[in-house]
C-alpha cells in the first residue's frame, strides 16, 4: 500500500500465505552435542518433507553445561515435541534432566526435575523474547525429595492450547509420583492485550503446593499425557485432559479446569476410570472434534514501510471466502464458516484487525466445518483471502500538512488463495492421485449378436489399476440403446458384469 506522499513510502501488506512444511522429530537418545559435557543427551531434528531419506538436520540448542549445578547425561531431550503451527512457537523437553547439589562430594545429590525449551518458528532462540530458551523448569527450586519435587520429571508431556493462549506441562513424578499438570501463559502478545495476571495454574495449587489437592493417589503418573480443548464439558470453557496411566492400578484420565478467577489452581472436573487391572488407561490422550465444532483457520498480516519511522496503526478488514470456483459453477460449498458476521454468507468470514506498526503481526482466526455427505474429496478446498484498509492513525504530528491515509499498492494483488487438502491415502507424496486405469471387455465370446437367437447379451468389463495411485471415486459409464433394459452385478473379484435384456 502507498500513502499519497513521496516521503512516506509504504510497501505492500505482507498477506502471502506460504506453506513450507517441516517435520520436527525428537531423538531422546541421540548423541550429545560438543559442549554438553555428556555422551548421550537426546536432541531435536528438523526434516524437509521430500523423497530423500537424509533431509534431516540437528537443531543446535542446549549446547552448554554448568557442571556445578546440572547434568545432561541421558536427559532425553526430544522426549516430547509440539508446535503451535505457522508463526508460532515450538516446545521440546528433556524429562530426565538433573539438577545437582554438592557435586563431587560425599553429600552429592541429584534431582530429576526435567526441563523444557521454547524455540521460535525458525528453530532459533530469540534473545529478545521472554518465551524463548530453556527457563521452562518450574520444578527447579521447589522442595526436594521424591515426596515433593525431587523426581518431578517435567516435560514427559507438553502441549499448547489450540488458541495459543497457554503452554501446558506434565510432571508425572511430583508428590511421590501422584503427578501434576501446570499451565502457563508467559506470552508477550497477551501482555500487549492487557492480560497481565493469567496463571500459572497448577494441580495442587501453584501457591499452596498441596499434594492433598491432587485428585489421584500416589504412583498415578498424572501428567504422563496431555491435550486440551474448549467446549468439551461446557461451551467456551477450557479443559485440560491428562492421563494418569497407573492410577488405582488400572489408569485414569482427568479433566482439569481453572478453579476461579482469583485462584492459581487446576481442579478436577471429571475423571474417567480405566477398564481393568494394568490396562494403563491414559497412556496417551487426544481431543478430537467429533461434534462438528470445526477446523480453525488462521490468516496473519504485517506491513512494511520506508522510511522505518513511518509507523501508523493501520486498521484493516479481511475476508475469507471458500470454494469460489464451485460457486461460480452453481455448486454448493463443501465447507461453511462457523464464525462470521451477520452480513456474511455461509462461505464467508470477515474480521477486523489492527496492525500496530511495521512488522507487527496480527492474526484473524475463524472456524470452518465440512458439510456432511460430500463426495468430492480429491480436489482441494480453495480459500480466498482479501484485505482492505479501513483507517490509519499516526503518532505525534511533525508537519502542518494534513494526514494522508495509505492505500493498497495497485501493483500487488489484494487477494491470495490457499488450499486445504484432504488426506488421500495411496496418492503419493504430492497428494495428487495419479491412477493408471485400464479397461478390458468381453461380449458373449462372439462379435456378432443375433437377437432372434438369444434373450440376454452379457458384457464383461474388467478395470485394472496398473501400478498407479489409488483411484478414488472411480466410475464406469455405459450407454445402451433405448430398446435394451439393463441389469448388472459386481463379482467378488471386483469384476463388473453387465447383463442387457
Amino acid at each position: 500500500m502507498r500513502p499519497a506522499t513521496t516521503s512516506d513510502d509504504v510497501t505492500a501488506i505482507d498477506r502471502r500465505v506460504v506453506f513450507r512444511w517441516k517435520l520436527l522429530i525428537g531423538a531422546p537418545t541421540a548423541r550429545a552435542l560438543s559442549n554438553q559435557g555428556a555422551n548421550i543427551t537426546g536432541g531435536l531434528y528438523s526434516c524437509d518433507i521430500t523423497t530423500h531419506p537424509d533431509d534431516c538436520t540437528r537443531v543446535d540448542f542446549d549446547n552448554d553445561v554448568d557442571v556445578l549445578v546440572e547434568n545432561k547425561e541421558n536427559q532425553w531431550m526430544g522426549v516430547t515435541v509440539q508446535s503451535q503451527g505457522p508463526g508460532g512457537k515450538i516446545v521440546t523437553c528433556a524429562h530426565r534432566y538433573q539438577r545437582l547439589l554438592f557435586p563431587n562430594t560425599p553429600q552429592e545429590a541429584r534431582d530429576i526435575t526435567g526441563r523444557c525449551y521454547m524455540l521460535s518458528q525458525d528453530l532459533s532462540i530469540d534473545s529478545q523474547s521472554d518465551e524463548d530458551g530453556g527457563n521452562w523448569k518450574f520444578c527447579d527450586g521447589h522442595t526436594r525429595g521424591h515426596e515433593r519435587f525431587g523426581a518431578c520429571q517435567q516435560g514427559l508431556a507438553a502441549t499448547f492450547t489450540k488458541d495459543y493462549h497457554y503452554v501446558i506441562f506434565g510432571a508425572p513424578g511430583a508428590y511421590n509420583w501422584k503427578g501434576i499438570v501446570r499451565v502457563e501463559q508467559k506470552n508477550n502478545t497477551l501482555l500487549e492485550m492487557g492480560l497481565f495476571d493469567d496463571g500459572p495454574y497448577e494441580v495442587g495449587d501453584e501457591n499452596r503446593l498441596d499434594p492433598s489437592l491432587v485428585p489421584v493417589p500416589a504412583n498415578s503418573y498424572l501428567g504422563f499425557s496431555l491435550d486440551s480443548g474448549h467446549s468439551i464439558t461446557e461451551k467456551g470453557k477450557l479443559i485440560i485432559v491428562s492421563g494418569a496411566p497407573r492410577a488405582n492400578h488400572s489408569g485414569a484420565v482427568v479433566f482439569l479446569r481453572k478453579q476461579e478467577e482469583a485462584s492459581t489452581m487446576l481442579m478436577s472436573e471429571h475423571i474417567l476410570e480405566g477398564p481393568g487391572l494394568a490396562s494403563s488407561f491414559g497412556y496417551d490422550v487426544a481431543v478430537v472434534d467429533l461434534n462438528g465444532d470445526g477446523l480453525t483457520v488462521e490468516v496473519c498480516f504485517t506491513y512494511r514501510a520506508n522510511p522505518h519511522t513511518y509507523n501508523p496503526k493501520i486498521t484493516i478488514s479481511c475476508t475469507l471466502e471458500a470454494e469460489w470456483h464451485r460457486r461460480k459453477l452453481g455448486l454448493p460449498s463443501r465447507v461453511v464458516f462457523l464464525e462470521k458476521n451477520e452480513m456474511d454468507q455461509d462461505f464467508q468470514s470477515t474480521g477486523t484487525l489492527e496492525l500496530r506498526g511495521q512488522n507487527k503481526k496480527a492474526c484473524y482466526k475463524t472456524k470452518l466445518r465440512l458439510q456432511e455427505g460430500i463426495r468430492d474429496k480429491l480436489r482441494a478446498i480453495p480459500i480466498e483471502v482479501s484485505v482492505a484498509i479501513q483507517s490509519a492513525k499516526r503518532g505525534k504530528r511533525q508537519s502542518s500538512l494534513p494526514q494522508l491515509v495509505p492505500i493498497l499498492d495497485s501493483t500487488v494483488p489484494n487477494k491470495t488463495i490457499t488450499e486445504v487438502n484432504f488426506l488421500k491415502e495411496g496418492c503419493g507424496t504430492d497428494n495428487i492421485c495419479q491412477s493408471n486405469l485400464h479397461l478390458q471387455y468381453r461380449e458373449n465370446g462372439v462379435p456378432v449378436i443375433s437377437l432372434s437367437d438369444q434373450k440376454d447379451i452379457a458384457l464383461e468389463v474388467t478395470v485394472r489399476n496398473r501400478n498407479g495411485d489409488d483411484a478414488h471415486e472411480a466410475k464406469l459409464v455405459g450407454q445402451f440403446d433405448e430398446s435394451l433394459s439393463y441389469s448388472g452385478f459386481r463379482s467378488l473379484r471386483t469384476t463388473l458384469v453387465l447383463s442387457v435384456d
